[in-house]
């Protein structure tokens, strides 16, 4: 059984040390040999792990025998030579041979991802050689800023009319001498031998590669290195000939980058016979190959990541990891970008938005200063839990140290890693502590059993790959859980608790290690998968305020019933998809079991293809009377209204009897409609008040604190406008103008293409009118502006409602039905009179809001 709560690869029984494995046959030691280089690449590229090699010699000893040069050899290789004590650590238990690995990191002049090959060549002087991982990456910078598109037209630096009256001839003669010798463009294959076949495939698709990848060039079989005409394929026919090299060809891997769409079509193949005094003498095969778009691999690169087992990525895979993620334009306006240097291979990308608080004030905001006192976070929910289990403080008291440590505690850690919880446990306790090893203490409310080791084991596992995968942490690490038992008798379990042995090199040798984790840990309590990731093909993490992390940490079995309030911008609607997360974790029930409900069929839609939960609208939620769920989340719940029956009191009723969850979200602020919504007054409401505006800019802000102290009718609205604020200092713009009709259509048209051209996608562009007519109106006037310069720069323009926003389009939709969403740019029609009384002059309302996260413009 596996003890260790860490990546662990077993690898086949190997021969090792030295003296063995030189008498070993060779065939057997290069089969050990890969095996045990997949199994290291593997865990090296995941984030780190332990690889464990049983030994075929039962009297190995690691101390006298060694490991053996060609497998030392082999693992220096996979961290390119850098010092092997930096990545690797030995011990044996048993016969067996353990290795712990830490993960790669991403270092200025190394490679970002552990690779033996990468299958893709090069063209060096007269020769092609494998492509190192850096050179590929070079590669891919200079193909992603447009170098690819420049050249892959173009010609090779050599007489062009020399090859091309060559190849004007009707045949060529034997033994003749060609006018041109081989160069870093010509490359002469002999291949007169009757291995000639396989000659072809083996060497056809690495010139391919090694030209295809750099400027192109040809490749002339049937001459020999000095330019002398042999032929070659006597005994086949051309069209045979021909037949075999095309599908020798259609084997190589193209990876295009980017929106790259090119045909994989670059290269011209031709082929001259050979005479000898008018006798049939073989062939002159000649391949022009032109420079590729992108990339063009002979075989999938040697690199593997853990899941389960080593897992050879593909070409595409490995470029996509590889590859620096270009700068995407609606990213880039909106966010920033946590950097932390030698991040790991697999590390997500993790943001905040720009202007908000810093990592480091969040960091203390989170710890405070630890210097010379231990911190227990978070302070009242330590308090809960000692007036709850007095037991607690006295278990705690052994283990925590005077000063200098951090005990951050949660009532599950394992819902914090976005695990299932276990209802035996009280609490999770991780500690930081110098000279000791990151600890998860799970604290149990009765004996442990196997189950419990096991969730103990995979939750420490959780975090500490979460510390490294998303927390972006790059030394070497591992978190050792350990149980208490609060009601058992000295400790006792019923389940035999296994001793792990890390080296000493994985404990936080002082304070200045203890402190240098907590900017990974920071993010893994504070991070949240944005979807809007979705879009460019890469798993994103935004971070929470603080604010919303206080929300997200309440106790849901103290407090299964709360209304969230909250004025635009405060990301009711991130909170309220995660809340659903963690009450599918803390309660261990299945997506069908819980139901976000809606006003807007939008909203439920975009909901619904998250997967995480059922998705309905208030409309059909009163209708259906066969509704099966046990928790239930309302989100904008303003606009819910009253028709056949009382949507609140069915949800409550629901939620009380399964002893669910139910939560609301709402703002008053953003309500649209003036019937009965079946809500208690907001006296009767056990709330919560989202108070920071994370998504507008201050002086969008501004102008919806003006409206809202228009709207503010009541003592309990102007204390929320009281305390509604900016959490950042972005000052971004605004302007109010007025246009007619087609001046509207004009200028969304002339600022959509710019936005295209300027690198946004369609989907990252919205325009939202009064009414749908209005929109459905609006769409058909945009696309005829839109259509001939959209078609100048070669966009195709699709336009989409809101219902399809995960689709590549802009959205044109009413504001009603886009209620709930974002997107990075959004242009608001608002027709000054009823739509269809408007006459054909009558001027429009033109708001232009601009910030540096999103552009908004009200027209």
């Amino acid at each position: 059984m596996n003890k260790y709560p860490d990546n662990v690869l077993f690898t086949e029984e190997a021969l090792l040390g030295e003296h063995r494995r030189k008498r070993m046959k060779k065939d057997t030691a290069t089969h050990q040999r890969e095996n045990i280089r997949e199994a290291v690449c593997a865990v090296l590229n995941s984030g780190g792990g332990i690889v464990i090699i049983p030994s075929s010699d039962k009297d190995f000893k690691y101390s006298t025998d060694g490991l053996g040069l060609d497998l030392e050899n082999e693992l220096n290789k996979l961290i390119c030579d850098l010092p092997s004590p930096d990545y690797y650590e030995f011990s044996q238990e048993g016969s067996d041979l353990i290795i712990f690995v830490k993960t790669w990191g991403r270092q200025k002049k190394y490679p970002k991802l552990c690779t033996a090959d990468t299958g893709l060549y090069i063209r060096n002087f007269t020769s092609k050689k494998i492509a190192t991982a850096m050179q590929v990456e070079d590669l891919i910078e200079r193909k992603s800023q447009g170098e690819g598109k420049r050249f892959c037209s173009s010609t090779v630096p050599v007489d062009k009319s020399v090859i091309e009256g060559l190849l004007k001839r009707e045949y060529l003669c034997l033994n003749e001498k060609l006018e041109f010798s081989e160069s870093n463009y010509v490359d002469f294959k002999d291949f007169s031998s009757e291995k000639y076949l396989q000659r072809i495939r083996e060497e056809m698709k690495l010139y391919f590669s090694a030209f295809g990848n750099s400027s192109g060039g040809y490749l002339i079989i049937g001459v020999d290195d000095k330019g002398t005409v042999k032929g070659c394929a006597r005994e086949s026919n051309r069209s045979d000939l021909k037949c075999y090299i095309e599908e020798c060809i259609k084997r190589m891997i193209f990876v295009h980058l980017g929106d790259c769409k090119q045909k994989n079509e670059f290269h011209t193949l031709t082929i001259k016979d050979v005479r000898n005094e008018n006798n049939h003498s073989g062939f002159v095969i000649c391949l022009e190959i032109k420079p590729v778009c992108c990339l063009c691999f002979v075989k999938d690169p040697q690199s593997w990541i853990f899941n389960g087992k080593p897992v050879q990525l593909s070409a595409s895979e490995w470029v996509k990891i590889v590859a620096a993620h270009g700068s995407e334009p609606a990213l880039e306006v909106q966010f920033e970008r946590l950097t932390i240097e030698e991040r790991p291979p697999l590390a997500k990308q993790v943001y905040t938005k720009k202007g908000m608080e810093t990592l480091l004030k969040l960091q203390n905001n989170l710890f405070g200063n630890i210097e010379d006192r231990t911190i227990i976070k978070p302070d009242e929910l330590f308090k809960d839990l000692k007036a709850q289990y007095p037991d607690l403080k006295y278990q705690l008291n052994n283990l925590v140290p005077d000063s200098g440590a951090v005990l951050l505690v949660s009532r599950s850690w394992a819902v914090d890693v976005d695990q299932k919880s276990n209802p035996n446990v009280i609490c999770d306790i991780l500690l930081l502590s110098p000279n000791n090893y990151p600890t998860l203490y799970s604290v149990f409310s009765a004996e442990v059993s196997e189950n419990d080791f096991f969730y103990a084991q995979k939750t420490a596992f959780a975090l500490k790959e979460r510390l490294v995968n998303i927390g972006g942490y790059k030394r070497k690490l591992c978190v050792i859980p350990k149980m208490l038992c609060l009601n058992a008798e000295d400790d006792n379990s019923s389940f035999p608790w296994l001793e792990m042995k890390y080296p000493e090199t994985y404990k936080l040798p002082d304070l200045g290690s203890v402190k240098e984790l907590l900017p990974s840990l920071t993010i893994v309590i504070l991070c949240f998968r944005n979807t809007l990731g979705d879009k460019f093909g890469i798993e994103l993490f935004n971070l929470l305020t603080i604010e919303q992390y206080k929300l997200l940490s309440t106790n849901l079995k103290m407090i299964p019933a709360l209304f969230v309030h909250g004025p635009p911008g405060t990301g009711k609607t991130v909170i309220a998809l995660e809340i659903i997360k963690k009450i599918r974790n803390i309660y261990d029930c299945s997506t069908d079991d819980i139901l976000y409900i809606c006003e807007n069929r939008p909203l439920k839609e975009y909901v619904g293809s998250l997967n995480i939960c059922r998705a309905m609208t208030r409309e059909r939620f009163e209708t259906n009377e066969h509704i099966k769920v046990k928790h239930i989340v309302a989100d904008e719940a303003q606009n819910f209204r009253v028709d056949k029956i009382n949507w609140y009191k069915k949800a409550k009723d629901i939620c009380q009897k399964s002893n669910g969850v139910f939560w609301v979200f709402l703002d008053y602020f953003q309500s649209y409609q003036k019937e009965a919504t079946g809500l208690p007054e907001h006296t009767s409401q056990n709330k919560y008040l989202l108070t920071q505006s994370v998504r507008n800019p201050e002086s969008i802000h501004k102008k919806i604190i003006q409206k809202m102290q228009t709207l503010a009718s009541s003592k309990f609205l102007k204390e929320q406008i009281e305390q509604f604020e900016c959490c950042h200092g972005i000052e971004g713009f605004f302007q109010e103008r007025r246009l007619l009709k087609e001046e509207i259509v004009r200028f969304v048209s002339q600022s959509c293409v710019k936005y295209l051209v300027d690198g946004y996608t369609q989907r990252d562009i919205a325009i939202l009118c009064s009414k749908k007519e209005a929109a459905e109106e609006f769409k058909a006037l945009l696309y005829k502006e839109m259509e001939r310069p959209a078609r100048k720069h070669k966009i195709l323009v699709k336009f989409r409602n809101a219902e399809e926003i995960t689709e590549d389009g802009i959205i044109v939709d009413s504001v009603r039905r886009f209620s709930g969403m974002e997107c990075c740019t959004v242009f608001v029609i608002n027709n000054t009179r009823d739509y269809y009384r408007e006459k054909k002059k009558q001027p429009f309302c033109l708001r232009c809001l601009k910030s540096h996260w999103k552009a908004t413009h009200a027209l």
